[in-house]
């Protein structure tokens, strides 16, 4: 054998026994400690001791604290501090390493070792029960307050200081959980266990009855349905028919009237009458008869309608149409009397009453609302078109609108409803343009500077005996029927209108 080959195998064999060397010194070192290229939670652990990872992984996981949300909206917060809250990650880690072989070490060098461990919490069970058990949510039987209560948007509510009972050790159970797994809120009435229902006394029984048939009647599932719009007559509505003890003596000075539908009469259980004077009682604020019927008041019923159906008349139909509704249609009601309704609010009132006597108002049900006779009805677009004076005599405002942008605006006076001089309502035309001319009555001579010609001798004129127009004074100083405007702006619209030029006249 050559020298040069004995060289070769003596540096061989040496390099082989250094190699094995450094690798038994290398698994010797990595018995104390993790594999190389380990990486644990995130954390690089090769050569690491287990107390040295774990300091590293508890630094991670900081934990604060938890709150605590009750049923009725109470919280309570418990530091980790308070609960002697301890994370160690030291049995997890030992169990892993211990399924290591330090001494394939080589195989690992290779294999990157990512791995989630999750850590062991340790809390102070005794001092979270403590914590718990002082919370304000949990009452004595005799702290239990129940009451029906009138809400701003949702008629009649019940409201109790505490409506399930919870429950302590399934709470401190359910906080302890929370807390070993290192959550930070925990909303109690999600947790199954945690509440049980209250057991209720006689008198609370009483309220709770109560509010049952309060609830019931103002849960009306009525729906009117004016054109495309529907209005449901909602809690907030239908809970202001019922009669309280603050309504007791406007309800007994309350008189039977033709003039006023509703007025003096009332509806208690099926029964439709006058107040029971005598036969009532006081429940929790509510007034009853004796036979435990609540009292509703048909006046609010009607105030309710007649609201509702002044809002969606003539003006209603106007908005929709400059809204951009071409197909829209324009009622206008021929014999108003001054209030500008367009549907019938006596066939409304009375299918209104009726639900409720027969209590079918429970039941849903859409109810298309009815036009009165006397309503005339228009195309917009083929009686208006986009230039047209609108002449609105409830508000006792005239309005010109050219190529369908308002141009011009000014209060009026119409005609004295209250003497049977109101101004026509419907939709006719500009017929005549005068100035400087006088109008003739059978008992009066009238100069003017001004004239539109509107409908037979009804016209749009300056009224220069005014001093003042609009709001309410065509109710005891009306015109003869004509409209009387302000000289300087009626002088503006002579100039521009055009004979021909729509007119439309509403309450």
């Amino acid at each position: 054998m050559s020298r040069a080959i004995k060289g070769l195998l003596i540096t061989l064999a040496v390099s082989i026994a250094a190699f094995i060397a450094v690798y038994i010194g290398f698994g010797f070192y990595y018995m104390n400690g993790f594999p190389c290229f380990t990486w644990i939670n995130g954390v690089y652990c090769t050569g690491k001791s287990v107390d040295e990872v774990n300091e590293e992984l508890c630094k991670k996981y900081q934990y604060d604290g938890i709150n605590i949300t009750d049923i009725s909206g109470a919280e309570l917060y418990i530091s980790a501090k308070d609960a002697n809250v301890r994370i160690d990650f030291t049995d997890k880690l030992n169990s892993y390493l211990s399924d290591k072989n330090s001494f394939a070490w080589g195989y690992y060098f290779f294999e990157n070792l990512i791995v989630n461990l999750s850590p062991d919490v340790y809390v102070d069970k005794d001092v979270i029960k403590d914590i718990i058990f002082k919370w304000e949510i949990f009452l004595d039987d005799d702290e239990f307050n129940i009451s029906i209560e009138k809400t701003r948007d949702s008629g009649y509510v019940l409201k109790d200081n505490l409506s399930k009972a919870p429950v302590q050790e399934a709470i401190s159970q359910a906080v302890i959980d929370s807390i070993k797994a290192l959550k930070t809120e925990i909303r109690l009435y999600t947790v199954d266990g945690c509440y049980t229902e209250i057991q209720l006394n006689e008198e609370q029984q009483k309220i709770v009855d109560l509010y049952d048939k309060v609830n019931a009647l103002q849960s009306c599932m009525i729906t009117f349905k004016i054109a495309d719009e529907e209005v449901k007559l909602d809690k907030k509505i239908a809970s202001s028919f019922i009669l309280t003890e603050d309504d007791l003596e406007s309800a007994k000075e309350e008189k039977v009237s033709k003039k006023l539908p509703g007025s003096g009469l009332f509806i208690a259980g099926s029964k439709e009458e006058k107040f029971p004077e005598d036969d009532i009682i006081v429940v929790e604020g509510f007034l009853m008869d004796s036979d435990g019927n609540l009292i509703l008041s048909e006046s609010r019923m009607y105030d309710f309608l007649y609201e509702l159906l002044t809002s969606h008349g003539t003006e209603w139909d106007l908005v929709r149409y400059r809204s951009g509704d071409a197909d829209a249609e324009i009622n206008i009601n021929s014999n108003s009397k001054g209030n500008g309704l367009v549907y019938d609010i006596n066939s409304e009132f009375e299918f209104l009453k009726a639900a409720y006597l027969s209590g079918e108002a429970m039941n849903e049900e859409v109810r298309t609302l009815q036009l009165s006779d006397s309503v005339a009805v228009f195309n917009a677009k083929e009686s208006l078109g986009d230039t047209y004076i609108e002449v609105n005599m409830g508000k006792q405002e005239l309005f010109y609108y050219a190529e369908g942008k308002l141009v011009m605006n000014m209060p009026i006076v119409t005609g004295n409803v209250n003497r049977g001089r109101g101004t026509p309502t419907g939709i006719f035309s500009v017929y005549n343009k005068r100035y400087h001319t006088n109008l003739v009555g059978v008992d009066y001579v009238s100069y003017v500077n001004y004239w539109l010609g509107v409908h037979k001798g009804v016209g749009i004129h300056d009224a220069t005996w005014r001093s003042k127009f609009g709001e309410e004074i065509y109710k005891r100083d009306g015109s003869h029927g004509c409209i009387n405007c302000p000289l300087d702006t009626v002088s503006q619209l002579w100039e521009v209108v055009e004979v021909g030029t729509p007119v439309i006249l509403y309450y």
